[in-house]
């Protein structure tokens, strides 16, 4: 009984120390997405951080037009950031859209990330 206790004291001691570790080394960022225009565009945005390298967690801020990005400070900037969001659409308050990929947005958001007009939704 003592060795089970002594090896689950052991797991869950090394299983904080990684986590504390992981949290160690991370920056927060807030990215302007001033063409926001609606909920449509909140799966391009989530697919896109989702697959982006040190990216550890979001949070988009819909009447901010805007998104919190907790990503690990020696696998991702800000600006590899915003160019992963451009690179898929969306336009940011320092990189502009690729036009291919403005095209597999919702209709609704492609005059907004063309900067031509505002949501078709609004």
């Amino acid at each position: 009984m003592k060795r089970i206790l002594i090896v689950l004291l052991l797991v869950v001691g090394s299983c904080t120390t990684a986590f504390a570790q992981n949290k160690k080394n991370t920056k927060t960022a807030e990215i302007s997405i001033p063409a926001y225009c609606c909920k449509g565009l909140n799966a391009t945005i989530e697919n896109t951080l989702a697959y982006e390298r040190g990216v550890v967690e979001w949070t988009l801020h819909q009447d901010k037009k805007s998104v919190t990005v907790v990503y690990k400070e020696g696998k991702t900037t800000p600006e590899k950031i915003e160019k992963a969001l451009a690179a898929n659409g969306v336009r940011t308050a320092n990189e502009k859209p690729n036009p291919r990929a403005i095209e597999k947005l919702p209709k609704c958001c492609q005059p907004a990330a063309r900067g031509e007009a505002s949501c078709g939704k609004m």
